[in-house]
Order: C-alpha cells, then sequence, then structure tokens
C-alpha cells in the first residue's frame, strides 16, 4: 500500500471518528436538555387549590374530646369572600398591644381559643428572635386577629438568641419545639420568621396531611416561588412527623442553608411537601436586616444526610436564662 493511500484511509477513520464523536455530542446534548426540561416540570411540592383545603387539614384528636352538646366543632376553615387580609395601618406601640391583649381575651404567654365553639386545630406557634423589637410588634398586631378568626387554639413562643454568635435560626426552632412540648400536647408547629406577614386569611395556621410551606409567595419575589425546593420563611408541620425528621440540624450558624436543608430531611423517604395555590399563600416581607452569612453552609448541607440521625432534637444543647409569659406572647431567652 502506498504512503499516500494509508494516510488518506487514516484521515478517512480520524474523520469518520470526528463526525460520530459530533454526533453523539450533539444527540446527548439534546437527551440533556429533554431530560433536564423534564425535570423541571416536576414539582417538589404538591398545589392544594383553595376548595381543597378543608379535606387537606388534619384536625387535633385531643381537641375533638372536649365537644359538648353546648359547644360544638370550630369550622375547620373559616371563609371570605376574597379572603384579603392586610396588615394594621396604625401606630403600634405597648398601648396598641397591651389593649389588643385585653380586647381579644389573649391570655397571659400568647394563648388563645374560641369561646364559642372547639377549635380543631392546637397550634405552637415558634418565631426565633433577636434585635427585632419594631416587626415583632407589627408581627403580633397582624397575627392575633389573624388566628383568631381563624378560630384557633393557639399559642406564640418568642425563641429570644441572648449571645452574640451569629444567629442560628434552625436550632432556635429545635428549642421553641423542646419549649412549646412542656407547655401543651400541641399537635401542630408553625415555624416562621418574625418578618413575614400572611395576608389571605385562607392560608389557615393549620397543619395539612403533608408538611407545608406556608409562604410560598412572598411580595419581594414578585409573588413568585424563588425555586422549587424552598422550604423556609414560614412552614408547618405535624409534630409526630417533626420527631420523625430528628427536627432542625443545629449546626448553621449564620445566614442561609438550614431551610433547605430541613426540605432534605422532611422529603429523603419519599415524603412531598405542599404549598396552597399562589394566591392564597400571598405574604408581605417588613424591611429588615440581614444577618451574616454562614461560609459553611454549603458544606453542611451537601453533606447533611449523614447527619440527620445525630445532629437535631436528638444532640439538642441550650440553656435556658429567662422565661417571660408576656400579655401576647411567651418570650424564652436561651444560650445556644
Amino acid at each position: 500500500m502506498s504512503p499516500e493511500l494509508f494516510m488518506y484511509k487514516v484521515f478517512r477513520k480520524l474523520l469518520h471518528s470526528f463526525k460520530a464523536r459530533l454526533l453523539f455530542l450533539f444527540f446527548s446534548s439534546c437527551l440533556f436538555i429533554v431530560i433536564y426540561r423534564y425535570v423541571l416540570s416536576l414539582s417538589c411540592a404538591k398545589i392544594i387549590p383553595l376548595q381543597e383545603i378543608p379535606h387537606n387539614l388534619v384536625p387535633a384528636i385531643s381537641n375533638l374530646k372536649s365537644v359538648t352538646e353546648d359547644k360544638q366543632l370550630c369550622d375547620i376553615m373559616p371563609m371570605l369572600i376574597n379572603g384579603t387580609w392586610p396588615p394594621p395601618n396604625v401606630n403600634i406601640n405597648d398601648v396598641y398591644l397591651n389593649n389588643l391583649a385585653i380586647q381579644s381575651n389573649v391570655q397571659p404567654g400568647g394563648s388563645w381559643k374560641p369561646s364559642t365553639c372547639v377549635s380543631q386545630h392546637h397550634v405552637a406557634i415558634v418565631i426565633c428572635y433577636r434585635d427585632r423589637e419594631s416587626q415583632l410588634n407589627t408581627f403580633l398586631a397582624h397575627m392575633h386577629p389573624f388566628l383568631q378568626f381563624q378560630q384557633l387554639s393557639y399559642q406564640i413562643f418568642i425563641i429570644e438568641q441572648t449571645h452574640q454568635r451569629p444567629f442560628n435560626r434552625a436550632k432556635l426552632f429545635n428549642v421553641g419545639f423542646r419549649e412549646a412540648e412542656l407547655v401543651s400536647p400541641f399537635h401542630c408547629y408553625i415555624f416562621q420568621d418574625v418578618d413575614l406577614l400572611p395576608i389571605n386569611i385562607h392560608n389557615i395556621y393549620g397543619c395539612t396531611k403533608l408538611p407545608r410551606h406556608l409562604s410560598a409567595n412572598i411580595d419581594v419575589f414578585e409573588y413568585k416561588v424563588p425555586y422549587d425546593w424552598i422550604f423556609g420563611g414560614a412552614v408547618s408541620i405535624l409534630k409526630s412527623q417533626f420527631v420523625s425528621v430528628n427536627g432542625f440540624s443545629n449546626k448553621f450558624y449564620g445566614w442561609g442553608g438550614e431551610d433547605d436543608d430541613f426540605f432534605n430531611r422532611v422529603t429523603r423517604n419519599g415524603t412531598t411537601i405542599c404549598r396552597f395555590e399562589p394566591e392564597v399563600s400571598k405574604y408581605i416581607m417588613l424591611p429588615h436586616k440581614k444577618e451574616v452569612p454562614n461560609e459553611d453552609r454549603y458544606y453542611y448541607l451537601t453533606t447533611g444526610g449523614r447527619r440527620f440521625e445525630s445532629d437535631g432534637l436528638n444532640s439538642l444543647k441550650y440553656t435556658v436564662k429567662k422565661i417571660d409569659l408576656k400579655p401576647l406572647y411567651t418570650r424564652i431567652q436561651v444560650d445556644l
């Protein structure tokens, strides 16, 4: 075989190989795009339309035992025509809040239940907190009338981190769960940031069959879900479900990552979260100063699966410094 023919055959093989690779890359890219779009089309959350909400709520069995001839069950979901519940447009000060506590018959420590019927919900609302008094006052002025219209049996717990280490939101929620357990056998827990206010009364502050992301549609995100697996801001979960996932991680000092870690805990065994339809899940966010980011949050998030069973409620350590039964809430100051 002449050298020219040999080189020609080698060139043909190389050209064929190159074309094959290009073809392979082309079809691989197309397949990747198809798969990627399919994955994006799959929602991490079940969306519950307004008319289906009552069928997805889980009543508190212990409350149902209190029904008598004179006191029947409250509606599991009171309704308004359009559901809109705007925040209070008043000067909120101590006098206003004290009058609110007296007029609405809120008990010391921030507990309340309907007097004319038996609530189907028994809820602990746990708020993590540090140095946000103005936001807290607005939250209390908005939430107590909101919760009372929904005819809930509830109590508000403000868990305050006293030391100056970076803020540990998730660990404070674990503390709130443990401390609330000592107060009453709540069947449902709401974990929420103090700077978020729900503005649709149909957003029931009770628990659904699936863990629920309450604050799905916030004004600062143009009332859109930022990413599908977001599970922060405000969430509700049954006590049994929270215990089964070992609560939140205790590792996340500083801003970020703990809510995604909690999503991974909740969904690791195939459980799905849910959200109410966008109009019902609307919130406004109060102006606030950002916390210092946690530089290690990505490490703890990516390695979280190794620690789900060892990092959480069963490893929680804290020191209660003071408990105050305020007119509109229970204040628990802790060192972490």
